[in-house]
């Protein structure tokens, strides 16, 4: 399974809504939306040399209500 595949993964169970592309220079973009306690246990998983990958996180987490139209997460491909 691939990282995208298993941020996917890991978002569904979580309950988290979003996507998860790679950009063209690279790097993986993960647009994640749920409760602000699924989100921190998903980028968790997601990072760090414990994680699915050895990946640098930057993170922004602001109390929003999940996007209208929004009811699963996907993988976006580019």
């Amino acid at each position: 399974m691939n990282y995208r595949a298993r941020v996917a993964a890991a978002a569904r169970r979580l309950g988290v809504v979003g996507s998860v592309a790679n950009r063209p220079d690279g790097t993986v973009f993960i647009d994640a939306q749920g409760p602000r306690e699924a989100i921190e246990a998903l980028l968790r998983e997601v990072s760090g040399p414990q994680g699915l990958s050895h990946a640098r996180v930057v993170e922004r987490l602001a109390e929003v209500r999940v996007s209208l139209g929004l009811s699963s997460f996907e993988i976006v491909r580019e």
